[in-house]
């Protein structure tokens, strides 16, 4: 799956999730209001009920006529902005008052409740309660409910679709960054597979053909098939090396390999690093020098740490002039320690510094038969496994100087 296909797919659903989010948002927020502006009228007309009720007793103890009672108590309390009516027992309105149309008062006087009533005028929140003899009915217009509702809706049709194409403008970007290093890991595993599959294709070439070419004629001497075999078996040395760096670039690249640190003196490490490779040196025509150094104690993996130093010695030995010296310079401070591997050949572009740290990557064709380009990658992911770096330090007048960068740490 390509990466602009990722991005697409990654924004369609952002742009999805976040449409329904603020609809469901939006939804919720009306459906709210509503409640609210409902509990609200609700309390207006409770409060006035209790006032009537507690005005109609009072009316009652001066009068017996229920209906003057009723009149005179709608004179004291009938508020502008509601609706009330008295009802006797059985069903007869004594006193009303509405400023407007009238809801149908006359088929409320079951048991007491709240409710919706739709007139021509709008719609009515209407309340009513049972008070000995009689039932009142108090109402209160839900315009105000409805034109917060309507100016709330205006609100998100506008603010809605503003909010969602900011979002999912940033939503894009975002996607955009975010696919930007699924890109480069997609591109860097195609890279890897293109260069793996071409370096693993010439030891096998090389192993069939020299198989194929000693067994097309019958009878060999015993030379000729010890030296088929000599080759067979020194393609198959480095292929065996390839197939091994791989693994353990993959295993990084995993976050799966495990690392085992111990105590350990850097010193020695590099003196048996040294003695490792003097056969190379030897075939080379390569001298390895060193100074004495004291002791430098250090807790890490040392299995990673010696394939470190080796990889980097290694590349000085192959590069270096035939007849020059290859200087080792161990130093360690109370924070760092450092080694410099400094070799007499061609010196590096400055472009192309960084350049070698990648995966396959060979500046010099003529050698490339001597390894695979893995070696400096490995050794950076060493480095900054332990916290530190592998880099160019200088490189000028066929002078390069590789430099190991490692923190200072106690043994455990």
């Amino acid at each position: 799956m390509s990466a602009r296909l990722i991005h697409m797919r990654l924004a369609a659903a952002y742009a999805a999730v976040l449409a329904a989010a603020l609809g469901v948002t939006g939804a919720s927020v009306l459906w709210q209001q509503e409640r609210i502006g409902l509990r609200r009228v609700d309390r207006e007309l409770d409060t006035l009920a209790t006032t009537l009720a507690n005005n109609l007793r009072d009316e009652l103890r001066e009068s017996q006529d229920p209906t003057r009672a009723a009149r005179a108590v709608l004179e004291l309390v009938a508020s502008a902005n509601h609706g009330v009516a008295i009802i006797d027992r059985g069903g007869a309105v004594l006193a009303t008052r509405w400023n407007g149309p009238a809801p149908p008062v006359s088929q409320m006087t079951g048991e007491p409740a709240t409710e919706t009533v739709t007139t021509t005028d709008g719609a009515w929140r209407v309340l009513h309660r049972q008070e000995a003899a009689f039932t009142l009915v108090v109402a209160a217009s839900l315009s105000d409910v409805e034109r917060e509702r309507r100016e709330s809706r205006e609100a998100m049709a506008v603010g809605i679709p503003l909010v969602f194409l900011l979002a999912a403008g940033g939503g894009l970007y975002l996607s955009s960054m975010s696919v930007r290093p699924v890109a480069r890991a997609l591109e860097s595993q195609r890279r890897f597979t293109a260069d793996a599959a071409h370096e693993l294709r010439t030891p096998v070439s090389v192993i069939r053909s020299a198989a194929d070419v000693t067994l097309n004629r019958s009878h060999r001497d015993e030379s000729e098939y010890r030296e088929a075999l000599r080759i067979i078996a020194s393609q198959a040395r480095g292929l065996a090396r390839l197939v091994q760096n791989m693994l353990v670039l993959a295993r990084a690249d995993a976050g799966a390999y495990p690392v085992r640190p111990v105590d350990l003196y850097l010193d020695e490490l590099v003196v048996e690093c040294r003695h490792g490779l003097q056969a190379l040196a030897d075939e080379r025509g390569v001298d390895v020098l060193q100074d004495r150094v004291a002791e430098i104690p250090y807790h890490g993996d040392e299995d990673l740490l010696r394939q470190l130093v080796l990889n980097v010695l290694q590349n000085a030995i192959q590069h270096a002039r035939r007849g020059s010296d290859v200087h080792v310079d161990l130093r360690s401070d109370a924070d760092r320690v450092t080694m410099r591997v400094t070799n007499a050949g061609s010196s590096i572009a400055a472009v192309d510094r960084d350049r070698i740290f990648d995966r396959f990557v060979q500046l010099d064709p003529a050698r490339r038969h001597q390894g695979a380009g893995l070696g400096l990658p490995i050794a950076r992911w060493i480095a900054r496994l332990h916290r530190g770096d592998v880099f160019v330090e200088q490189s000028e007048q066929d002078q390069t100087t590789f430099c190991i960068s490692l923190p200072a740490t106690r043994p455990a």
